[in-house]
């Protein structure tokens, strides 16, 4: 692979990750009104629906904590490739 081809590797496989977080967010927060509109829950029921609601919104952040982590990475990569090589010593003869 050559250098112009990583870069654009990196970007694809962010985009891909950052359009599945958003579905994935869409989702979550779409089925989370439903389940809060449509349920009348009460006791062991309401405790066990609050369980489940908080794991989704746990899955939410952790799937978004890795969009910023990624996101992270390619930065650190792209100034890293940016930077001017330093000068190369040469020996005395």
């Amino acid at each position: 692979m050559n250098q112009n081809e990583e870069p654009a590797k990196s970007r694809r496989r962010f985009a891909e990750r950052l359009a599945c977080t958003l579905v994935f967010t869409a989702v979550q927060l779409w089925a989370a009104v439903v389940v809060l509109v449509e349920t009348d829950a009460r006791g062991p029921l309401a405790a066990a629906v609050a369980l489940v609601l908080a794991g989704g919104v746990i899955a939410m952040y952790d799937a978004w904590h890795d969009v910023r982590s990624a996101h992270r990475s390619r930065e650190v990569e792209r100034r890293r490739r940016e930077e001017p090589s330093p000068p190369v010593a040469h020996a005395a003869r």
